[in-house]
C-alpha cells in the first residue's frame, strides 16, 4: 500500500574504542569473523496457524445495489481443523449474519462485537484434519456506526462530482471483516471465487481471472471471478462503477500470456490506455528482477475518493485517481504482487517485509532505467531522517507507538534492504530474494524467515545485521578523520549517534584519493571510535566514507579536533564543560607527544560506564564529547591513561577528574 500525500505530510508533522589493522576485501563484501556456518538454517517453511482452523477456500456471492452502501452476500467457506475442536471463531464486524449453516445444517452463533468475532458450535468435538463447510447469508446495512476509516465497503454517488456511482472495498490491515465474514488475519490464505451482481452498465472487478458474465434479464448482471492462488482476506477486493476497460497482453513465456488492464472511468480512459505500455515495461523489469509475474492477470482501477495513494489488492490494484499514472505509485503497487501478495507478511509486526520491499523496488526500477547514478539519486530522495518513526525500528511499528504504515516501514526499510545489498554484494543479495520468494511463495513469512534465508545462502549468521538494522532503533551517524604517517594512512571512524541507539558493526568502504588516483578499501568498524592503519598506495589528499552511498547513515563533523600548529609542550587534561551537564559535555586534553590513549568514564563504585577513546594519538589538542543519556544523575569520574609509543622520549600520563550529570 502507498500512503496518500496527505498522510505522508501528517507523518512529517560513550563507548569502547580501539585501533585495528585493516581487513581487506577484494569484492567489497563483509564476513563477520568468528561466526559459524549454519547450513540448512531456515529450510523448513514456517507454518503460521495459531488458531484451530485453516481456511481452504472462500466462495463469495455479493449483490451491490449501487444506490447506497447496502451490500448483501452469501459466503461459503471450506475449512480444515488443525486441532480437535467443538466450535470455531471467525471475524465479522457490524454485519447482520442472517443464517449460518455448518455442513448444511443451521447453526446458532454467539457474537462478540468487541472482539469483532462470532463463534459457531460444531455440535460435537471434531477431529484434527476434518473438513467443515460453513455457509453464511449476511447483509452490510448502511448507516450503522463504524469507524470512519474502517468501513470495509465504501460507496459514493455522483453528488461528489464523480462520473458514476462508485463502490469499492478496502481492507488493509483488518477491515475485510466489515464487508464479509472471514478469518481476517494476514497469515490466513486461501483460494477465492467471487461473484458480484450489479446493475447492467456497471463493471465489477475482483481478484484473479474473469470466468465470465451473466445477464439476468432483470436489469442486473453478475461478474464471476476466480483466484486460484492463495490470497489473504485483506487482499481480496471488489470495485464497481460505470468503467471502461483497456487491455494489453503481457507474454510471460511461450504460450503464456496474461492481460494487463486499466479499469477506469471514460474520462480517464485515453490517458490510462496510453500508459499501459509503461506498465508493460515495469512488468518486464520486475519479472527480470524477481522472477515471472506470479498471477493470472494484472489490473488497476483508479477511483476517488480514496484514502490512500494505492492498495495492492491481489491482481487488481486500487489507485487514487490522482496517482493513476504516477510512476512511483504504479511501480510500488505492481511490486507488491511479488512482495506482499505472493509472499505475505505473517503478522502485522512484519509489515516491513511488504512495504520496504515494494519501496526498494522503486529504486531498482530507477536503476533498471538509468543505472547506478539513478539508483543513488532515488535512494537519496528516500533518505528522510526527519520522520519521527525513523528513530524507531522498522519491525513492529505499532509496538513502538507508531502508525502501522509509518514512513519507517517504507523508506527506512528500503534503505535497510539497500544496506543489506551493499553488505552481501549483488549476486548474493538477488539470489537471497529468489530463495526467499521460492521458499515462501503462496504463503507467509516473518522477519526471522527472511533472516534464515540470508543465513542459509551465505552460510553465516546475519543476526548481527538484523539486530541493529531491523530490530534496532535509529541510524548510524559517522564522522571521519585521517592523517598520514610515512607510508601509512591512519583513518579514524567515529559513530556519533545517540547512546541509546546501536553501536553498528559494519563493513565500511573508504575511497582514498590523491595524485589523480583513487582506490577503495573496506574496513570492519565495530566501535564508536576506531582507528585503522592503511598502507598508503600513493599520497592521499582526501578520504570518502561509503562512496556510492550503500549505508543508511548521516555524516557529521568529527568530535576530535587535532591542531597542527601551536602544538602543546605539556600534558594537560581540562575540566569538562559544561559541568554540571545534561546530557552531554566536552572533555579536552593536550598531548605533548604521540601516545596510546585510553579515556573512560566511571561511576562512584568504580564501574566503567563508557570508554570514549582507546587508540594511538599524535601530539595535539583533543576534544571528546560524552553523552550521559541513559545514565542516572550523579557524580562520575573521567580518567585518562596514556603510554608513550615506541621511540618516543616523553613518558606516560594518568589523571582523573570529577563531573556531575544532572537531570
Amino acid at each position: 500500500m502507498r500512503p496518500s500525500l496527505v498522510l505522508m505530510l501528517l507523518l512529517a508533522l560513550g563507548m569502547p574504542a580501539r585501533s585495528q589493522e585493516l581487513r581487506f576485501s577484494t569484492e567489497g563484501k563483509f564476513q563477520e569473523p568468528g561466526q559459524s556456518s549454519r547450513p540448512g538454517d531456515g529450510e523448513t517453511v514456517r507454518t503460521l496457524a495459531p488458531g484451530p482452523i485453516d481456511v481452504i477456500s472462500y466462495s463469495l456471492a455479493l449483490r451491490l445495489e449501487m444506490t447506497d452502501a447496502m451490500l448483501g452476500g452469501r459466503m461459503t467457506m471450506r475449512l480444515m481443523l488443525t486441532e480437535p475442536a467443538d466450535s470455531i471463531r471467525l471475524n465479522a464486524a457490524v454485519l447482520s449474519l442472517d443464517t449460518v449453516r455448518v455442513d448444511g445444517s443451521v447453526a446458532p452463533i454467539a457474537e462478540y462485537p468487541q472482539q469483532e468475532e462470532f463463534a459457531i458450535p460444531l455440535g460435537l468435538t471434531r477431529s484434527a484434519a476434518d473438513t467443515v463447510i460453513v455457509e453464511i447469508s449476511y447483509r452490510r446495512l448502511p448507516g450503522l456506526n463504524r469507524p470512519s476509516r474502517r468501513q470495509g465497503y465504501y460507496f459514493y454517488d455522483t453528488s461528489l462530482s464523480i462520473p458514476a456511482h462508485l463502490g469499492y472495498t478496502m481492507s488493509e490491515p483488518s477491515d475485510a471483516r466489515f464487508w464479509m465474514p472471514c478469518l481476517d488475519e494476514p497469515w490466513e490464505k486461501a483460494t477465492a471465487q467471487i461473484s458480484v451482481t450489479v446493475p447492467e452498465g456497471y463493471v465489477a472487478v475482483s481478484n484473479g481471472r474473469l470466468l465470465g458474465t451473466e445477464s439476468h434479464g432483470d436489469g442486473t448482471m453478475t461478474w464471476h471471478w476466480r483466484e486460484d492462488h492463495p490470497i489473504a482476506p485483506y487482499l481480496m477486493a471488489v470495485t464497481a462503477s460505470a468503467f471502461t476497460v483497456s487491455t494489453v497482453p503481457f507474454a510471460r513465456g511461450s504460450n503464456d500470456t496474461i492481460p494487463l488492464q486499466y479499469v477506469v472511468w471514460e474520462t480517464d480512459s485515453a490517458e490510462c490506455a496510453s500508459y499501459l505500455p509503461t506498465v508493460h515495461q515495469m512488468m518486464t523489469a520486475l519479472s527480470g528482477l524477481f522472477g515471472p509475474y506470479p498471477f493470472d492477470k494484472y489490473g488497476m482501477t483508479a477511483v476517488t475518493p480514496f484514502q490512500f495513494g494505492g492498495m495492492e489488492h491481489q491482481t487488481i490494484t486500487t489507485l487514487h485517481q490522482f496517482y493513476k499514472t504516477n510512476e512511483g505509485v504504479v511501480l510500488h503497487e505492481l511490486a507488491h504482487q511479488w512482495w506482499g501478495n505472493l509472499v505475505t507478511c505473517g503478522t502485522w509486526k512484519d509489515i516491513w517485509l511488504n512495504e520496504s520491499f515494494a519501496t526498494y523496488s522503486e529504486a531498482l526500477w530507477a536503476e533498471w532505467l538509468g543505472g547506478p547514478e539513478a539508483l543513488q539519486d532515488e535512494m537519496a530522495s528516500k533518505l528522510t531522517l526527519q520522520y519521527g518513526s525513523w528513530q524507531g525500528a522498522i519491525y513492529d511499528p505499532e509496538g513502538q507507538g507508531f502508525d502501522l504504515f509509518a514512513n519507517s516501514v517504507y523508506n527506512k526499510g528500503a534503505w535497510v534492504l539497500h544496506t543489506l545489498r551493499g553488505v552481501l554484494g549483488d549476486s548474493l543479495f538477488f539470489r537471497t530474494l529468489d530463495a526467499y520468494r521460492d521458499r515462501h511463495r503462496g504463503g507467509n513469512a516473518v522477519t526471522e524467515d527472511f533472516r534464515a534465508v540470508v543465513d542459509s545462502l551465505s552460510g553465516r549468521s546475519y543476526q548481527w545485521f538484523f539486530d541493529q538494522w531491523v530490530y534496532g532503533a535509529g541510524w548510524p551517524e559517522y564522522a571521519l578523520q585521517y592523517r598520514s604517517e610515512s607510508d601509512t594512512l591512519l583513518v579514524t571512524v567515529y559513530q556519533m549517534q545517540a547512546a541509546a541507539w546501536p553501536t553498528y558493526t559494519m563493513p565500511i568502504r573508504l575511497r582514498l584519493n590523491g595524485a589523480g588516483k583513487d582506490t577503495t578499501v573496506v574496513v570492519r568498524n565495530t566501535l564508536r571510535t576506531e582507528t585503522f592503519r592503511i598502507p598508503s598506495p600513493f599520497p592521499v589528499t582526501s578520504v570518502e566514507l561509503d562512496p556510492g552511498g550503500w549505508i543508511l547513515k548521516k555524516l557529521v563533523d568529527a568530535p576530535l579536533a587535532v591542531q597542527g600548529a601551536g602544538t602543546p609542550s605539556l600534558f594537560r587534561m581540562m575540566q569538562n564543560y559544561p559541568n554540571p551537564f545534561n546530557p552531554s559535555t566536552i572533555i579536552r586534553y593536550e598531548l605533548p607527544s604521540s601516545q596510546s590513549v585510553t579515556l573512560a568514564v566511571y561511576d562512584l563504585l568504580g564501574r566503567e560506564v563508557a570508554r570514549l577513546v582507546e587508540e594511538e594519538q599524535a601530539r595535539g589538542v583533543y576534544a571528546v564529547e560524552f553523552d550521559g543519556d541513559g545514565l542516572a544523575a550523579g557524580l562520575y569520574l573521567y580518567r585518562i591513561q596514556t603510554t608513550p609509543l615506541d621511540g618516543d622520549a616523553q613518558g606516560g600520563y594518568s589523571t582523573a577528574r570529577k563531573m556531575v550529570l544532572v537531570k
